[in-house]
């Protein structure tokens, strides 16, 4: 095993071991700091390949998760009714943790930059990127209502997430897409160093240990897939047309 897949591995067995515990803890030290911890890999990868223009969409990014959040709140669209509980701090105007930017935007920064190794082409690239953020979802939102950071006012049928919440979330993967190629250069996206995917794949790794604890075969199951996916192309080695 090459040293960027056995870092990546031990890594996620951390975090899969620590997600475990988590779930029979569920207090705040398992929400707000992990979730600030586990964006900076992203973060620091973004910036260290070009500070300017991915600074510009981290802040963009981050203004527009904490728009459409509100807007869900506020009227359904596109998620689906909720509201967020008190685990991830403090809410801005009394309707989203201002927490919340720092769990997607990485996810983004991760999910695109795989997708980009992975394919040559700019549109495989893009709907790969949407594909990953949508599916790292099957398996995030079931732990998140586990571990009480959200709660669904009317809960559907795959462990009690509406199938709204993953049309918003395709909504909300393509426009995320949209404003990662279009700020950050081409060149940039593809010298990314590895950890821009430990966001990825280590806050998958930490609901998979959410999950497991709980029995929750199915998202636990599709993370196991995404970390298998992360493993196989963290080191950009491989390519397809």
């Amino acid at each position: 095993m090459k040293k960027v897949q056995f870092i990546t591995v031990a890594c996620a067995l951390l975090m899969t071991f620590i997600g475990f515990f988590a779930y029979t803890a569920r207090n705040e030290y398992f929400s707000v700091i992990p979730m600030l911890l586990l964006a900076i890999p992203a973060y620091f990868a973004l910036l260290k390949t070009n500070f300017r223009k991915g600074l510009l969409f981290i802040a963009i990014l981050s203004c527009y998760a904490t728009a459409i959040e509100a807007l869900s709140i506020q009227t359904s669209f596109p998620y689906g009714a909720f509201e967020y509980n008190a685990q991830l701090g403090y809410k801005i105007f009394d309707l989203v943790p201002w927490t919340v930017s720092f769990g997607w935007v990485p996810l983004v920064i991760g999910c695109f930059a795989l997708s980009s190794w992975i394919f040559d082409k700019r549109s495989y690239q893009f709907f790969a990127g949407v594909l990953f953020l949508v599916v790292s979802d099957l398996i995030i939102d079931p732990g998140a209502v586990l571990m009480n950071f959200w709660t669904w006012t009317y809960p559907g049928m795959y462990y009690s997430i509406p199938f709204s919440n993953y049309l918003g979330w395709i909504l909300s993967s393509i426009i995320g897409g949209m404003l990662f190629f279009s700020i950050v250069p081409k060149k940039d996206i593809q010298h990314l160093p590895f950890y821009s995917t430990y966001t990825l794949a280590l806050g998958n790794a930490f609901w998979m240990g959410v999950t497991l604890n709980a029995g929750y075969w199915i998202p636990f199951s599709v993370g196991v897939l995404v970390q298998l996916v992360v493993l196989l192309f963290c080191n950009k080695n491989f390519k397809f047309d």
